[in-house]
Order: C-alpha cells, then sequence, then structure tokens
C-alpha cells in the first residue's frame, strides 16, 4: 500500500507540472502586436471661413478646422450634433441647382394690333386764281402725291373756300365749283384707290378764312379747297 500510495502521488505531482508548463504554453504570443484602438472621434464644431464682408461660418471637423484669430467673429449659438458630418450635395444635384432657369417677373410685350394706330389725317391745300374754279398743275400735283400714298384712304372731306371780294350768293356758288372740280379730278384720276372710300362735299364762301382780306397775298390764300384724307393703319 505505502509502495502504491508513492507512486501515486509521484504521478499527481508529475500531472500538475505538465499542467502547469502547458497553461504557460498557452498564454499570449508576444510576437503578435495588439489591434490599434479604433481613434476617437472629435465632435464638430462651427469655425469662422474668411473675414469682414466675406466671412462665414460652416461645419468642420478637428483638426481641420482653422485657428481663431482676433478678427474671427463669435459663433452662432446653435451648436450641430458631434460626429454628424453635414450632407453633402451629389454633382448631379449641384448641376441641376445650376442650370435652373431664372424666372422672369416682366410684363410681356404688346401685341402688334395695340401698338398700331390710325396716322393722321393727310391735309393738302389747293389753291385757284381770283373768280376761278379750275385746276392748274400745281392743284393736280398736290391731289396726285395726296392720293397716293401707301395706306388705304378710308374717308375723303372735300371743302370749297372763297375771299371776301364780291357777293356772298356769288362767293358761295364759286366755293361750291371749286370743291366739285377737286371732286371730280380724284375720282376720274384716283377711282381705284378711292373706290372703297367715303367722299363729302361741303363749301362755304364767307367763313373760314385762312388769312385777313386786306391784302393781296391775304386773299390769294382765301381762295382755296381744303381736302382731308383720312386713312387706315396698317403695315405699309
Amino acid at each position: 500500500m505505502k509502495r502504491f500510495s508513492t507512486r501515486s502521488l509521484l504521478a499527481w505531482i508529475a500531472f500538475g507540472l505538465a499542467a502547469c508548463g502547458s497553461m504557460e504554453l498557452a498564454g499570449p504570443n508576444p510576437s503578435v502586436s495588439p489591434a490599434p484602438a479604433a481613434p476617437r472621434v472629435a465632435a464638430a464644431r462651427i469655425a469662422q471661413s474668411g473675414f469682414g464682408g466675406d466671412a462665414r461660418f460652416a461645419l468642420c471637423q478637428p483638426p481641420a478646422c482653422p485657428r481663431p484669430s482676433a478678427k474671427s467673429l463669435p459663433a452662432p449659438a446653435s451648436t450641430p450634433v458631434a460626429g454628424e458630418p453635414l450632407p453633402s450635395r451629389s454633382p448631379f444635384t449641384q448641376d441641376a441647382l445650376a442650370m435652373t432657369p431664372t424666372v422672369s417677373h416682366r410684363s410681356p410685350p404688346a401685341s402688334a394690333s395695340e401698338e398700331i394706330e390710325d396716322p393722321s389725317p393727310l391735309k393738302v391745300v389747293v389753291h385757284f386764281g381770283f373768280g376761278r374754279s379750275d385746276l392748274d398743275a400745281a392743284g393736280r400735283d398736290a391731289l396726285d402725291l395726296a392720293a397716293t400714298q401707301p395706306l388705304p384712304v378710308r374717308s375723303v372731306l372735300i371743302a370749297g373756300r372763297t375771299d371776301s371780294i364780291g357777293p356772298a350768293a356769288a362767293n358761295q356758288s364759286l366755293a361750291q365749283a371749286r370743291a366739285e372740280a377737286v371732286q371730280r379730278y380724284l375720282t376720274a384720276r384716283h377711282s381705284r384707290v378711292l373706290a372703297g372710300a367715303e367722299m363729302r362735299v361741303q363749301s362755304q364762301g364767307t367763313c373760314c378764312y385762312a388769312a385777313a382780306n386786306d391784302s393781296a397775298s391775304g386773299r390769294a390764300a382765301n381762295r382755296r379747297v381744303e381736302v382731308i384724307f383720312e386713312r387706315d393703319g396698317g403695315a405699309l
């Protein structure tokens, strides 16, 4: 029994030594370096960029933030959440914003029909000799020039006049004869141009003097027929 006990005790001691040696061998391997610890993310903060009128504040991540100086303005009171970077716009979003057209608030131009107005009436004065009602060359040329203007004629007013020499009845008849002479010429010479125009004839012998009748030049100015052409508006 003693011999068995001694052997058993020695066996247990040997087993314990072997176990201790195996535990040391299973320890950490000194040749393998430990994994580096994850760096701590610094809290994002608001920093000033630029000075004076160009100064502005933006969110930055230390240590990339600019250092404050004596010209730095106080940062805004609101502080963003630490570690939360600002969302950046994609290049497609920036291009879309750059291509957005500017809305114009100008009033639309007036239409062509609103801009076109009837031109001013064209007035022609034809003079006559003393006691005469026939047209001379100068009178015919003046009527031809007026009747052949580019715009169509809407109406024609023919008014015969005389000077103050002679009886009123004689002057009235002479004023009417002068007006009718002009009417006949325009109708015969420019019938195509005046086909759709309204033509009116009036006469007053002792009325509406253009000048004083106390001189030869004044009386010559009063022996006349006034012709007024009213034309329609439109493009030439």
